[in-house]
């Protein structure tokens, strides 16, 4: 009797050990499943502040054209240009005027995740920079378009740069096959902080 008791009570403990684990496992994939999408961009204004992700900034009318940058401050007489790629992503202008109360006239810091900051004035942000030909001179009257990017040729840069030392978001200034100076590109963009002036 006492033996049949015994195995009554190790046959129970088997089975509670087995479905806890069932269903601490479910837990786990249920978990796993419905994590939050991460935060990749924080978008502030005084004391306006808003998280984008990645599925929230597609959301966003996008924007895809072409560009690249001339490498500056190398050599003299030397012209070192990017190769031209195609950029999708989302106007900084855009992004920008989604804030409630936005000033009239305005700087944007861009900062990455490495801790560099570049610094855009309002003009820059609505393109006017300078534009070059494939021989390093400058065009005279053109344009380029501030972009915040997440995709390049196509692909997330998550696809094409596991590392992230280019994205996930990246600064870029394009049109049809714009050329700008690498001095206004920047890699690895985690916050836009506007400045009124």
């Amino acid at each position: 009797m006492i033996k049949k008791r015994v195995l009554l009570v190790n046959i129970i403990a088997f089975l509670l050990i087995i479905s806890l684990t069932v269903g601490c496992m479910k837990d786990s994939e249920k978990t796993n499943g419905d994590e939050e999408p991460s935060v990749l961009l924080t978008v502030t204004f005084s004391d306006y502040q808003t998280k984008y992700t990645l599925e929230e900034i597609e959301a966003l009318e996008s924007y895809t054209r072409s560009g690249g940058y001339i490498k500056t401050k190398l050599l003299p007489d030397s012209v070192v240009i990017s190769d031209i790629n195609e950029y999708t992503g989302v106007r900084i202008t855009t992004l920008i005027e989604e804030i409630p109360n936005f000033p009239d006239n305005y700087n944007i810091s861009v900062v990455s995740a490495d801790g560099w900051t570049a610094n855009y004035t309002k003009n820059e942000t609505l393109g006017f920079v300078e534009v070059y030909n494939e021989t390093g001179e400058i065009i005279q009257n053109e344009t380029a378009i501030m972009i915040l990017a997440y995709k390049k040729d196509g692909s997330y840069y998550s696809e094409i740069d596991p590392e992230n030392e280019t994205g996930p978001l990246s600064i870029a200034f394009v049109d049809d096959n714009a050329i700008t100076s690498s001095q206004l590109w920047a890699k690895m963009v985690v916050s836009v902080e506007i400045i009124p002036l």
